[in-house]
């Protein structure tokens, strides 16, 4: 008999994963009015294509974990906004309009506030929003990176995506 239950619940859990697989179509990062003058003025159209790069694969991989599949066309879309994020290092651009700035030395406080709206047939279905900055210098110390808070919270948003996916995908 408890053998019975057992090979019950594991297809019960099979099945859940199964469930789970629905297609899900990734739309292009987009970039709020704000955060775009702001590449477009002062961080540079590179670090715009950095940032685009690191979501897309961090949800990407994300989704996968959660056995998504990714699919142009599927019913399920999430559309991913960077609202706004701030590098904890300058930039190749602001290195070059402030000669003042060090690459090594200047740091900065950095984090992301990003968003995500899963539609399904056009309808939204759950918003996801996420916001992460250091709290002050003393945190930035030892960023290794232009953009080590943005990432971290990059990794962040793409947990709460793919679990609003995994709530979503039916």
């Amino acid at each position: 008999m408890r053998l019975l239950a057992v090979l019950a619940g594991a297809a019960a859990l099979a099945f859940a994963h199964v469930a789970a697989a629905a297609p899900v179509t990734l739309a292009p990062v987009s970039f709020s009015p704000e955060f775009q003058e702001k590449i477009d003025e002062d961080l540079g159209a590179r670090e715009g294509d950095f940032l685009r790069q690191q979501i897309t694969e961090r949800v990407s991989a994300a989704l996968a974990d959660q056995r998504a599949t990714l699919s142009s066309g599927a019913p399920l879309v999430i559309e991913i906004s960077i609202i706004d994020a701030d590098p904890n290092r300058p930039t190749i651009e602001q290195l070059a309009q402030l000669p003042g700035l060090d690459a090594m030395r200047s740091v900065s406080i950095g984090g992301a506030e990003l968003r995500a709206v899963l539609r399904r047939n056009g309808a939204v279905v759950e918003e996801v929003h996420h916001r992460r900055y250091n709290h002050g210098l003393q945190d930035v110390a030892f960023a290794p990176s232009t953009w080590s808070e943005a990432q971290r919270s990059i990794r962040q948003f793409a947990i709460k995506v793919a679990d609003a996916y995994a709530a979503n995908a039916r």
